[in-house]
């Protein structure tokens, strides 16, 4: 008992952090095949086992170090489900050696805490959707923040600024937004640093020229190219902004639907007032720049809504806009406060956390029914199987782009050799009804023949229509 007492508010908070963590690798463990046999993720993982090389989606190369994992596990030859596991729990590894960075190496405890926070505060169903880079502005900042707070603050080394220039890369180079959050960090950061301000001019110059020039540099993807338009079509809807599915999904999540970003708010009218009554008037204003900016941006971007998983995805980053300034804040106030303030991270974190862990409820019914199809297409005798959208859809399997990869992945788990491909089409079918017809839902890269025989093994035949199936069986 001593010995807890000694440790002190920081301490408490630190190891709240490591129980956080260490309950999401469970829950990263138990939700291991929801987390992986899910759309984009199943899509990406699929080509992490098949293929040698290392695959960049759509040039966020910050975004590798889980399927880099996957790689080298792979080459000991171990099972699907193992590489699966491995794919799921890497997602935690990643934030969580960030957190130890930054509080045990960089000696910025309170910057560490803000990470741990930041990884549950707006997560809730994308704890599902491990391969949305957006996750990685939960944790990359804290690192780029923790650089410039900790060794970055003791003197500019060659070493450091090495560093430096890795985090700041890993922030830009994530996600498209990844400027925008850098850019709030470093300004964040700089009344705190004020004997390194050239360092901090160079940072914000590159981060600011990074986020005029990467679309030029790195041309976005078609999705990417359509936010441009579809920002500039919300702008356009300003006056009725109330009205906009985007701003419905804020703000019914907060009370209406689910009280999900009730803490975000909560923690930011109490950050306001920690800043107001230290008269803070800076990074005060600084925050709420940086949340109403992010805010509207995305408000007015997504203005037509997309899938609740996208939608919680767009606005993850506000986690990190808030946990930063608030746990900075949290360490400039005395020892009796700081004990509260432990009190309250604990409150939230579970709260959070608990919410993370009832959200597995619609990835779970999703892989449920892609077994049921699975099984249903073994029952028929068939391997490779071409099923109509009509029938997913009013089975509750909606979302059929990547179904092809969430049926090999699911079957696979029992063996390379018990492997089992569905693919969609529309109703009525573009093939011709009741023959057999070659059809691939991979590319060149995916032919059967091509395919690696550890994990998935298709015959070279052709597709067959199951024109009949039940939708019931998949309910």
């Amino acid at each position: 008992m001593t010995r807890l007492r000694n440790i002190g508010p920081e301490g408490h908070i630190l190891a709240i952090g490591h129980l956080l963590f260490a309950g999401l690798f469970v829950l990263a463990s138990i939700h291991h095949v929801e987390r992986c046999i899910h759309v984009d993720s199943a899509n990406q993982i699929f080509k992490w086992v098949q293929l040698d090389g290392v695959e960049v989606e759509a040039y966020r190369f910050a975004a590798i170090f889980p399927q880099l994992i996957v790689k080298v596990v792979r080459l000991f030859s171990v099972d699907l489900n193992t590489l699966l596991w491995v794919a799921s729990v890497a997602h935690v590894l990643v934030p969580y050696i960030i957190f130890v960075l930054t509080a045990h190496v960089f000696r910025t405890p309170w910057i560490a805490a803000g990470c741990a926070l930041a990884a549950v505060l707006c997560t809730r169903l994308t704890f599902y959707g491990i391969v949305l880079e957006a996750n990685y502005l939960l944790c990359y900042p804290f690192l780029l923040a923790g650089v410039i707070h900790g060794p970055l603050r003791k003197g500019a080394t060659a070493g450091t600024l090495l560093i430096l220039a890795l985090a700041l890369f890993l922030v830009l180079a994530v996600h498209p937004v990844g400027f925008l959050v850098a850019l709030f960090v470093i300004v964040l950061l700089w009344p705190r640093l004020p004997e390194q301000r050239t360092i901090l001019v160079i940072l914000g110059s590159v981060t600011v020229l990074w986020g005029g020039l990467a679309r030029f540099l790195l041309p976005p993807s078609g999705y990417e190219s359509g936010l441009y338009t579809a920002a500039a079509e919300g702008l356009d809807q300003v006056h009725r902004v109330s009205k906009l599915p985007s701003f419905d999904f804020l703000v019914g999540h907060t009370w209406h639907y689910t009280t999900h970003y009730l803490p975000l708010w909560a923690l930011l009218v109490v950050l306001s007032v920690l800043l107001i009554r230290r008269r803070d008037i800076r990074v005060l204003a600084i925050t709420w720049a940086g949340v109403v900016g992010y805010t509207a941006l995305n408000v007015f971007t997504y203005h037509a809504g997309e899938t609740a998983m996208m939608m919680e995805k767009n606005f993850l980053p506000l986690a990190t806009l808030v946990a930063l300034p608030l746990l900075l804040a949290v360490g400039d106030l005395r020892s009796r406060w700081q004990s509260w303030a432990a009190v309250a991270f604990l409150a939230v974190s579970f709260i959070q956390f608990r919410g993370i862990s009832f959200a597995s409820k619609p990835a779970r019914e999703r892989v449920m029914k892609i077994g049921a199809l699975v099984s249903e297409v073994r029952a028929r005798g068939v391997r490779k199987a071409v099923v109509l959208e009509r029938t997913l859809d009013e089975g509750g399997l909606h979302i059929h782009w990547a179904l092809a990869f969430e049926t090999m992945l699911y079957s696979a788990r029992e063996g390379a050799e018990s492997c089992v491909t569905v693919i969609s089409s529309t109703d009525p079918p573009v093939i011709p009804p009741g023959k057999n017809v070659e059809l691939s839902p991979f590319d060149a890269r995916f032919n059967a023949s091509d395919l690696d025989k550890r994990y998935f093994q298709l015959p070279e035949t052709a597709y067959v229509l199951i024109p009949d199936l039940d939708a019931g069986h998949l309910r």
